[in-house]
């Protein structure tokens, strides 16, 4: 759980170098993600480029 948290820290930052959000959004969004008691899993199923994609 404390990778995927990590991992939405790092995909915020690079959304904040890109200029797509304020940086009052970004400080929002990165206290929400490091205090959220339970994330979802990012990962819970592995890509799928067929058609369809439906989780199995």
């Amino acid at each position: 759980m404390e990778s995927e948290r990590e991992l939405i820290c790092l995909l915020l930052d690079h959304i904040r170098s890109l200029g797509l959000i304020s940086e009052a959004a970004h400080s929002a969004a990165v206290n929400l993600a490091r205090s959220a008691a339970d994330l979802p899993p990012l990962f819970q199923y592995p890509a799928d480029l067929t058609e369809g994609g439906d989780p199995p």
